[in-house]
């Protein structure tokens, strides 16, 4: 071999030896799209004749611990909450307790147990034993549906409890249910491994988690007879809130001259008296009462009637603020049959009409005045698509205590025939008195009861939604149910589907309630 063929035999030997002693990373491979897998338990799922102290569960990988505490749902129900641990791929459940005989456990982890690295969730395991000679195995499923609204709260119980007889009585409120499981987002339930015998079925908003029902501060559901449960049950019920017992919060004086009562709940009606020969203005919104006198007076006693409760205050006149009036339109969008309405915060007791001026593009429009204590109402001629300007200058309105609105100026519109939408219903129901009502994002819009056509027009090509509400005491609003009473609430029933109007379109749609 020649010297240059020797030397760059070496040279070409010494980069091959380099290259291959270099460090490169490893590949890093598909990302762990995988739960950890339960390898055996103690006792095995679906024992019998075991009463363990302590639950074991073997997995494949480590993992960690999701606030496993809350996490985990044990049926029936615990005294005392285990002792929770792990060590390396295990876990360790020690009861706290003696399990009775001759009962079923499902033990639910939810989402309390992931994988180490990704936190891959091992979603609804369940571990199944009995400490009789057999699992019970009958069911009970079924639906949730909420009333008023259509959105169900987190945290929701359905419990069965085991009875001979339907006695309404506090046992919800001091005995955890014999069996239970959570709702789903649909608002589905299911519950397994039942024994035989008669339940009442009772769902509850557990706000606290304590397994218990803690009255009109959490929603309740319940069947209104007791249920022998068979191989495979199913119940529907409807969650509501009771009605509390009305009390007064607060009553003192605010701005606009006006007293202000606010209550733990929405009122209907009350009688308001006096120690005086006062007239007032007054205005139910909500929990709350808004009082204006109507005259001026240095100080007097004002009392509320509600059933049978009687709340009284001492007023004086220089607690009583003036501040200025505000007017609100709920809405920018002016039905071709429909008049302007303004919503006033304080009593309107004067309009000056050579303040307000109502303009289509530059054109002054003439229109007529109406007005009630809290409502300005124009009505003038409004046809076709148009955009309008309403101006009020300040002191076109009159209130109490010689308070005025500041210059308010207001946009609103309103649309041609053709670009509007309609909706028309068919009800198909055994249900005699009912109403619809159409919402747009859960805001009431309008209402057509049993007795009309079942039809809104002149709306706004835009998504709605439709709701029927059993009016079964004919006061034609919904009413709540009562668990002690035995009483259910009306029902509320939602078109399944979001309907979505376009223009110069009416659509037809069937509702069938009992679907």
């Amino acid at each position: 071999m020649t010297p240059f063929k020797c030397l760059f035999f070496t040279f070409m030997s010494a980069c091959f030896l380099w290259q291959c002693a270099t460090m490169h990373s490893p590949s890093g491979g598909e990302k762990d799209v995988f739960a950890p897998t339960v390898l055996s338990t103690i006792p095995n799922q679906g024992a019998t004749n075991v009463s363990p102290t302590i639950i074991e569960i073997h997995f494949d990988e480590y993992f960690k611990l999701n606030n496993l505490q809350n996490e985990l749902l044990i049926s029936p129900p615990l005294e005392i909450k285990p002792l929770i641990s792990q060590k390396g791929k295990s876990l360790f459940i020690e009861l706290q307790e003696s399990l009775n005989e001759n009962s079923t456990y499902t033990f639910n982890f939810g989402k309390g147990i992931a994988d180490f690295h990704e936190g891959n969730v091992l979603k609804d395991f369940t571990l199944v034993f009995s400490t009789g000679n057999e699992l019970d195995s009958l069911t009970i499923s079924g639906k949730l549906n909420a009333c008023l609204n259509n959105n169900l709260p987190e945290n929701v119980i359905v419990g069965i409890y085991q009875k001979n007889r339907l006695n309404k009585d506090s046992t919800i409120y001091q005995q955890k249910p014999n069996y239970f499981g959570l709702t789903n987002e649909m608002g589905e339930y299911k519950i397994e491994n039942i024994k035989n015998g008669d339940y009442e079925l009772i769902a509850f908003e557990d706000v606290n988690t304590n397994y218990l029902y803690d009255g009109a501060s959490e929603q309740i559901a319940f069947c209104d007879s007791l249920i022998t449960i068979g191989d495979s049950t199913v119940v529907d019920i409807w969650l509501f809130k009771e009605e509390m017992e009305v009390k007064l919060l607060e009553a003192r004086a605010k701005e606009n001259g006006r007293i202000h009562w606010t209550y733990n709940k929405e009122i209907d009606s009350l009688k308001i008296h006096s120690n005086t020969n006062t007239e007032f203005y007054s205005k139910i919104k909500g929990d709350s009462l808004l009082i204006w006198p109507k005259y001026s007076v240095d100080s007097f006693y004002i009392w509320t009637e509600i059933d049978s409760r009687l709340d009284s205050v001492l007023v004086k006149n220089d607690s009583l603020k003036t501040q200025q009036l505000n007017l609100t339109l709920e809405s920018k969008y002016l039905k071709a049959t429909s008049n302007l309405v303004l919503q006033s915060d304080a009593p309107i007791i004067g309009i000056d009409t050579t303040k307000i001026d109502l303009f289509i593009d530059s054109v002054q429009v003439d229109y007529s005045i109406i007005y009630s204590d809290f409502n300005l109402e124009l009505e003038f001629l409004h046809v076709g698509a148009s955009n309008y300007n309403l101006i009020l200058q300040k002191g076109a309105v009159l209130s109490t205590y010689s308070n005025l609105n500041d210059s308010t100026h207001f946009t609103f519109y309103t649309k041609a025939e053709s670009a509007l939408a309609g909706l028309y219903i068919n009800v198909s129901s055994s249900y005699k008195n009912f109403y619809i009502e159409l919402l747009k994002d859960d805001k009431l819009l309008e209402t057509r009861t049993s007795v009309e056509e079942l039809k809104f027009t002149n709306l706004l090509p835009t998504k709605y939604q439709v709701r029927l509400v059993i009016d079964c005491n004919l006061d034609g609003k919904w009413t709540p149910g009562s668990y002690f009473e035995n009483k259910q609430p009306e029902q509320v029933i939602y078109y399944d589907k979001e309907i979505n109007l376009r223009a110069n379109w009416e659509l037809e749609i069937d509702f069938n309630p009992t679907n």
